[in-house]
């Protein structure tokens, strides 16, 4: 209770900006408050349950609060990754009176209660708050005083640092063995039973069979998993797990759905979880390790073990271990060699120095193209998330580095002492635009897009704002009904015009066309003549005429891009 005080006390005074803390130093406070409250919390249910003295219970409160407060307010600086720790204790407070004693009925029990008395706490805070404020509006309007505007933000802060969390306080149970009764007559109990066997678990059915379609999809046709797949996993399992904890005494009262699901809950995870190693994988092979795939690959080794676990003790299962194994992993992931920090740490400094063989220097960075330094300047941020930046010392004079308040300012010093935000040198460019002066012959064509856009670094669905606001027309007298907007891009490699329009897309032969429209834009820069159009035959046996108005070339004489008018026939692009 004296965290929590103390907790309000420096948010209201933050609000007057005499707190003396910086916004962020007065967060960072906060949550130490808040870790050394949970803390205390879950070490006095802890002794509590195991009839300990009060003046045991009261030093272990002090010892928790002060130890895991301390922690967090120093966070990384102690190799502790704040939230990871803060999550954890809270999540520990339902299952700390249950470490050792006590079954699952009980657990879930005490757990439902406390989850009750938390809705009812925010409940409470919203009732705090309009009741407050009507009260206030009431004086002001009867009395004709004019309050000051902070009074409303005091309200909304002491609601939220102070009402809410006393009024949860005052809502745990102090009854650590007892149990509900489970029947049709206990409306309190059916009504838990309706909403996880009606609602809950015919949802979490049809999402297991979804994913599953989607696996046998994947094996018929050898197309990877797309890259939504991690999080919609993610929270499926979750639900998954959730919904076992609660179905746990209601399973008979809860209908066919949820006694099917408690049956196959653990296959329901089986595939899910193969293609979320998959997409993780991808993902960490791709970028390497950061906090939110740690944290992915975390839920998904979570729910492995869970999954075996329940196979394998499948009727001796206690749900205090489906609480207690993600919650146990959560705070191990908080510190240590196995924690998040560290395994950023590892594998984003490994995947710096892979860049460079030697030393990282200004002059290393100038032979990287832009790609190369924005993964760079990608994986430096990624350190500063954990504080991991010192893991260059190794690579560079990371000493020499002035440092910032933060470990992102500190970050954007090392980017700036490397040099990483200086673009490679590029070639300069000239664009050429051609006036068409001449009437153009449309014959044996039925379309003309405008403005249509072609380059080498442009994918063929990319075009600017101005290009696709101009609409591809029809011939006067074939109807009404608007075209496929035409995209394509240059591939250099082999000398084709790659050309999409609508769901069909053909490739065109430009070597020669694009010789002479090289040598055209590269005779010199302004405003030219018109430039003959370009007549080009796909491999698809499809005619397309472009009208050449803008050029850019490089280098000496290269054709980076062009733009045109585009004329083809409709019937040829919808066979």
């Amino acid at each position: 209770m004296l965290l929590v005080l103390i907790a309000s006390f420096v948010a209201n005074l933050a609000i007057e900006e005499v707190s003396g803390f910086a916004l962020e130093d007065l967060l960072r406070l906060e949550a130490a408050l808040f870790a050394g409250a949970a803390a205390a919390v879950a070490a006095a249910l802890f002794l509590e349950a195991r009839g300990m003295e009060a003046a045991i219970r009261y030093g272990a409160q002090l010892l928790a609060a002060f130890l895991f407060g301390s922690a967090v307010w120093f966070g990384l600086d102690w190799g502790v990754y704040p939230p990871a720790l803060i999550v954890g204790l809270t999540l520990a407070i339902p299952l700390a009176p249950y470490l050792g004693r006590g079954d699952g009925m009980s657990f879930w029990t005490f757990t439902v209660f406390l989850v009750i008395g938390t809705m009812l706490a925010f409940a409470a805070v919203l009732v705090f708050v309009l009741g407050v404020v009507a009260i206030i509006e009431m004086i002001a309007f009867l009395f004709d005083l004019n309050p000051p505007t902070s009074v409303n933000r005091h309200i909304v802060v002491t609601a939220l640092t102070l009402v809410g969390p006393l009024f949860a306080l005052g809502r745990v149970p102090s009854q650590f063995d007892e149990t509900v009764d489970i029947g049709e007559d206990e409306h309190f109990v059916r009504g838990i039973a309706l909403l996880a066997g009606w609602v809950t678990a015919p949802l979490a059915l049809v999402a297991g069979l979804v994913l599953y379609l989607y696996g046998a999809k994947i094996l018929a046709t050898s197309v990877v998993p797309k890259g939504e797949i991690g999080w919609i996993v993610s929270t499926f399992s979750l639900l998954v797990v959730l919904l076992r904890i609660a179905a746990e005494p209601i399973q008979k009262i809860g209908g066919v759905a949820l006694r099917l699901f408690c049956r196959i809950w653990p296959w329901l995870l089986i595939l899910p979880l193969g293609l979320l190693a998959y997409a993780v994988w991808t993902r960490i092979e791709a970028e390497g390790v950061t906090i939110a795939r740690y944290y992915l690959a975390l839920e998904g080794l979570g729910a492995a073990i869970l999954t075996v676990l329940a196979l394998l003790r499948r009727r001796q299962f206690d749900i205090r271990w489906l609480a207690g194994i993600p919650v146990a992993m959560v705070l191990l992931s908080a510190f240590g060699p196995q924690g998040v920090a560290d395994a950023v740490g590892r594998s984003q400094a490994d995947r710096i120095a892979r860049v460079f063989t030697g030393e990282l220097d200004a002059k290393a960075v100038e032979a990287l193209d832009a790609r190369a330094r924005g993964e760079i300047r990608s994986r430096i941020y990624a350190l500063a998330e954990v504080d991991q930046l010192d893991r260059l010392k190794n690579l560079f004079a990371y000493d020499a580095v002035a440092r910032g308040n933060t470990p992102r300012e500190t970050a954007r010093a090392v980017i700036v002492a490397l040099d990483l935000d200086a673009p490679p040198q590029q070639e300069s460019s000239v664009t050429i635009a051609f006036a068409r002066t001449e009437p153009v012959d449309i014959e044996g064509f039925d379309r003309i897009a405008f403005a249509v856009r072609f380059g080498a670094a442009t994918a063929p669905d990319a075009l600017s704002d101005e290009a696709q606001n101009r609409p591809a027309l029809k011939d006067a007298g074939q109807g009404s009904d608007a075209a496929p907007r035409p995209t394509g891009r240059i591939d250099r490699e082999t000398g084709q015009l790659i050309v999409r329009i609508g769901g069909t897309t053909d490739r065109f032969a430009l070597e020669s066309k694009l010789a002479e429209t090289e040598r055209e834009a590269s005779a010199q820069s302004g405003r030219r003549s018109d430039l003959a159009p370009l007549e080009l035959e796909g491999r698809g046996g499809r005619s397309i005429r472009l009208l050449v108005t803008q050029a850019s070339v490089a280098g000496e004489g290269e054709l980076a891009g062009f733009e045109a008018d585009l004329l083809f026939r409709s019937s040829e692009w919808t066979r």
